[in-house]
């Protein structure tokens, strides 16, 4: 498949979408309405949700919650952890078209600590930030600056990225990455990314944060960029408390 998507695979990947946000907000509704909610069970819930709309779901898709989310891969098992982050990343594969989506949302059960708060805060502003240089002729490492500039301006490192995450810190991995019939593909949109945005590139934006004695913090939506900047494919609210 060309890198640049075609109206038609544009909207193949909005049907992965909805299969996505369902899924997604089925997650959030079992961990609200649950007393003792589990990553195991919690991952039935979005399986069943994606079968429903003829999806394969992804062996790594996370569920994950606590001081473990501090790795941006870890998939979560075990209790699903009041008060702390809760990563919640899909990104399946519709059986018709072949074709991903992608999309991360962090909550949390109850109150969350300051500093979470902060880490959450400083997510959506580094995500904001990112979005807002989104259109065609921008390379994407100015992309991903604009969300290593947030950080930094508010005081976290950035200095973890090339790392295979396992002992970094602060924002380690690149802000976005191209999506179609492989859930990672061109353009890279990261600090070493030589290519530029064009017209039908299919990207997410997915600035994270992480600390060993806090957990993971990770916003994640999925654009497609027109002739005059940008359509957000994956529009579902972002928000902490649930």
């Amino acid at each position: 498949m060309s890198r640049t998507k075609s109206q038609s695979d544009i909207d193949a990947i909005k049907e992965s979408v909805k299969a996505t946000e369902s899924a997604m907000l089925a997650v959030i509704e079992y961990l609200k309405q649950t007393e003792y909610p589990t990553s195991k069970d919690a991952k039935t819930v979005l399986d069943q949700v994606l079968e429903n709309h003829n999806c394969e779901s992804p062996e790594g898709r996370i569920v994950a919650s606590g001081a473990g989310t501090f790795e941006p891969h870890y998939m979560g098992s075990g209790p699903i952890k009041r008060n702390q982050p809760v990563v919640i990343d899909i990104y399946p594969r519709s059986r018709e078209t072949g074709l991903y989506a992608d999309m991360t949302r962090t909550v949390c059960l109850g109150k969350p600590s300051e500093e979470l708060q902060d880490m959450y805060n400083a997510v959506v502003q580094a995500y904001t930030a990112s979005v807002a240089t989104l259109r065609p002729g921008v390379p994407c490492v100015d992309v991903h600056q604009a969300a290593v500039q947030v950080f930094e301006s508010l005081g976290y490192k950035t200095t973890g990225q090339g790392t295979e995450f396992k002992y970094a810190e602060g924002f380690v991995h690149s802000v976005g990455h191209g999506l179609g019939t492989n859930v990672h593909e061109a353009p890279k949109v990261g600090m070493a990314s030589t290519d530029v945005l064009q017209v039908g590139d299919v990207i997410t934006i997915e600035p994270g944060l992480y600390y060993q004695h806090i957990g993971g913090v990770r916003l994640e939506d999925l654009f497609v960029i027109t002739k005059d900047g940008y359509q957000q494919l994956t529009t579902l609210p972002q928000q902490l408390i649930i």
